[in-house]
């Protein structure tokens, strides 16, 4: 399987679905995941398909905050074992940090970052998302609301935002459920999926910490990231992924990221028969269409957060990639090359 996510990812649907009088067997057969999906939550599903089942049923329902209303039945533990990192960790900061090293256990379809601003004393989670295209408002809603959980969860009291953004639209009613849900104004159609609090919440301590579960913990971890790595060309593409959702991008970065130095990262690279630069820009083309179809962000902002300098640069590249202009996507024409 390419890219992947755990069905507990759609936990909660079949009981949305049952509440609001709408029968979900056609939509699971139609994308392949049969009814036994809710209760095996820690199958690999494809990425693609759950972000679009999401947005199908969201439409077909006619219930547009389906993401905002899922997310309520999100929980730590609904991570699976990656909930078993805080178990090792004694503040807010390093369980979030470990929850983000250990994600991809959970899809390597998404990406978060945790960014701190010393200077406002505010912190920030940054997240992306690898539609390929497929719309996702519904994923990157839920996605909001339950690392907002996830927060409340290591903190163990509410924690108020400070701000909150998405690239889609707001929605077309008057109703923002995201905004209620989340306790702050959402601005919409925004750079980047994120949001704000107050950085002092990092600094709380997690007075639960299982000592006699770390070596079993961290055993299993270390074979995980072992078999991981395996994989190294995904493990490059991921950590690309994370730094270009923060508009800053490089080999050595990455390569520093991974703990290594740059010319070791390009070699490993070169025995997997890919270089650093195609996979950097098989990531600028992946976010390129998803904000150019998703977003009204003004092309000048848009080449800026895939890591051009300036827009013309930013214009031949979009053509290389699909055939057109940015402006003629944007517009509804088709692709010419493959999306």
């Amino acid at each position: 399987m390419g890219m992947y996510i755990r069905a507990s990812a759609l936990e909660g649907l079949d009981d949305i679905a049952q509440k609001h009088g709408q029968e979900i067997t056609p939509l699971l057969d139609k994308y392949g995941f049969g009814a036994g999906i809710f209760r095996a939550k820690e199958t690999e599903v494809e990425f693609l398909h759950a972000i679009a089942f999401l947005e199908e049923c969201a439409a077909r329902w006619d219930i547009p905050d389906l993401g905002v209303q899922r997310s309520r039945y999100f929980a730590l533990e609904s991570l699976g074992v990656i909930s078993l990192a805080v178990r090792m960790e004694t503040t807010v900061r390093a369980a979030s940090n470990a929850i983000i090293r250990n994600m991809f256990i959970h899809s390597n379809g998404a990406s978060v970052s945790l960014i701190e601003h010393p200077q406002s004393n505010l912190a920030e989670f940054v997240f992306d998302v690898r539609t390929e295209g497929t719309p996702c408002r519904q994923f990157r809603e839920a996605t909001l609301c339950n690392s907002r959980i996830t927060l409340q969860c290591l903190a163990e009291h509410p924690v108020k935002l400070v701000s909150a953004s998405v690239p889609h639209a707001a929605p077309v009613s008057r109703l923002d459920s995201l905004s209620r849900e989340l306790g702050v104004r959402v601005t919409y159609g925004a750079e980047r999926c994120a949001f704000e609090f107050d950085r002092s919440v990092l600094d709380q301590k997690i007075n639960k910490t299982d000592v006699a579960f770390h070596p079993i913990i961290r055993r299993y971890f270390a074979e995980v990231t072992a078999e991981h790595r395996n994989n190294f060309p995904e493990a490059v593409r991921l950590e690309v992924m994370r730094q270009l959702s923060l508009g800053v991008v490089s080999q050595d970065k990455v390569a520093a990221s991974l703990q290594m130095q740059p010319r070791s990262l390009q070699r490993r690279l070169k025995q997997f028969g890919v270089s650093f630069r195609e996979i950097l820009d098989t990531e600028r083309r992946r976010k390129s269409l998803s904000l150019v179809q998703q977003t009204n962000l003004p092309f000048a902002e848009l080449a800026l957060a895939v890591g051009y300098s300036d827009q013309t640069a930013f214009n031949q590249a979009f053509r290389r990639w699909f055939g057109r202009s940015p402006l003629k996507v944007r517009k509804g024409q088709g692709l010419i090359a493959a999306a």
